[in-house]
């Protein structure tokens, strides 16, 4: 046997076990990050969609809220969480989304809160309402605060 012979080939350029698993791993820590990367992109999109949407939705709910009110006489003293609900004043919450309200804080003329246990007495004909639109999977909400006041036009008392 030719000692040299073996040499030779043994002298053949290629790449060890340990070379090619670090470029695997590189390969596959960039391949993660990017999928990453993209799978967040797709979700902030998704979220921001959703905001836009309700906020949008939450604007169409004040409007029918002040449609409802400017109609007909349709203002409640002391409105709970019960009044101005969704079917009352027209307004369909889209599909996805769930709309709500708070009770109606009563409002003095300084602008400050009315306690409940004064409320029928003091209601001035100024309520603040906050509406809410969410999206069902909570990723998005959006609120909105309004004023709505009771319409003393012509030929109605706001006594």
């Amino acid at each position: 046997m030719d000692l040299r012979g073996r040499l030779r080939t043994g002298s053949d350029r290629g790449e060890t076990l340990v070379e090619v698993l670090a470029a695997v791993v590189i390969l596959g820590i960039a391949g993660v990050a990017i999928v990453a990367g993209l799978m967040l992109s797709v979700q902030a999109s998704d979220i921001h969609r959703k905001e836009s949407t309700g906020g949008a939705y939450v604007r169409s709910y004040a409007e029918a809220i002040e449609k409802y009110l400017n109609t007909t006489a349709h203002y409640v003293k002391c409105a709970g969480s019960g009044d101005y609900s969704l079917s009352d004043i027209g307004f369909a919450a889209p599909t996805g989304y769930t709309a709500s309200h708070t009770a109606a804080t009563v409002l003095a003329g300084d602008g400050s809160a009315v306690t409940t246990g004064s409320c029928p007495s003091r209601d001035t004909g100024v309520q603040r309402l906050t509406l809410t639109v969410a999206s069902n999977d909570g990723r998005a909400s959006e609120r909105l605060t309004i004023v709505v006041r009771r319409d003393c036009g012509t030929g109605t008392s706001c006594d």
